[in-house]
């Protein structure tokens, strides 16, 4: 192995609240990973259960490990990772890195995906993951289907945990965040913004089929493994709502800030429809799903609901 100064540096961006009982693992997991030197930035959101103490003590002892001051509430686990995505920014020759406070990544996590973006040449890279639940149940979650043509309007990649960037995708992230002009901020999970500035920009994502974290299931999720019948019960609450197709609209509006001339026309054409209430813009939209979702079952479950009008 090169000595530690030849190591890509990964800059990992920890957004805490109440997770003191399982930062130990979390933050262990990081910090033992191998074949990269790991810098750990993390900003707490006023927590109430000594999470921010906890970390403090850990840096006094880790000079790996930077606490950002209070900002206050940001209100949610995106607003925070907003906010230090835009406070952060990796060495000119390293990555960034997003981590929850409650995973437990696998050893060669990194080296893996640094590894895989400089062999493909890629901007932005995440992956499979293995949800696991209090009871030791284990699930394979695959996130490896083939990116199609819009799949970034409507969904994820990955969870957020699992991405690592170059430093001009970051920095692309962080310049959509910080312009009033931009509708980046609005968006209400991180991942999927991210993930269409990436694709909108005409950067290459790589989704690695490989598991490299277990990803914790409990209670205090924002969305969970997207597994079982409470998950599709929720999602299925927040598609009649709407809510799926107004973050593909922010999506749209968000990848056209940053898209190239030739690629403008066919996105404003997909952001008509979303915004198209018509039978007509819904039948077209509907033809159209095979380039918004990833995994064929999506597809055609996707296709469906636009058709009857439910998303």
């Amino acid at each position: 192995m090169p000595p530690a100064a030849e190591l890509p540096e990964v800059v990992v961006l920890l957004a805490t609240y109440n997770g003191r009982r399982w930062l130990p693992e979390q933050l262990a997991s990081i910090l033992d990973q191998q074949g990269v030197r790991v810098r750990v930035v993390a900003l707490d959101d006023e927590s109430t259960d000594g999470t921010r103490d906890w970390l403090l003590e850990q840096a006094a002892t880790d000079d790996r490990i930077t606490v950002l001051p209070s900002m206050g509430s940001s209100g949610g686990s995106a607003p925070n990772f907003y906010r230090l995505a835009t406070l952060v920014s990796p060495p000119a020759d390293g990555y960034l890195a997003f981590s929850d406070q409650d995973d437990v990544w696998l050893p060669g996590k990194l080296e893996r995906h640094v590894r895989l973006l400089r062999e493909g040449d890629h901007d932005g890279i995440s992956g499979s993951i293995t949800a696991f639940t209090p009871d030791g149940t284990r699930t394979l979650i695959k996130k490896d289907y083939p990116q199609r043509r819009f799949d970034y309007l409507t969904e994820s990649p990955g969870p957020g945990s699992t991405f690592v960037l170059t430093p001009r995708l970051a920095a692309l992230v962080a310049a959509q965040l910080t312009d009033d002009g931009s509708p980046a901020r609005t968006a209400d999970f991180h991942d999927s913004l991210i993930y269409a500035l990436a694709r909108g920009a005409g950067f290459s994502w790589h989704i690695d089929g490989q598991p490299t974290l277990d990803y914790r299931q409990h209670d205090s999720n924002v969305m969970g493994s997207n597994t079982g019948v409470g998950s599709a019960l929720e999602r299925f609450r927040l598609i009649r709502e709407h809510w799926h197709r107004g973050q593909a609209v922010i999506h749209a509006r968000s990848a056209l800030r940053v898209a190239p001339a030739a690629d403008r026309p066919a996105l404003e054409g997909m952001l008509a429809l979303l915004e198209g209430r018509g039978i007509r813009a819904r039948w077209a939209l509907a033809r159209r799903s095979g380039q918004m979702r990833r995994r064929p079952r999506d597809r055609r479950i996707i296709g469906l609901l636009i058709a009857i009008g439910v998303w």
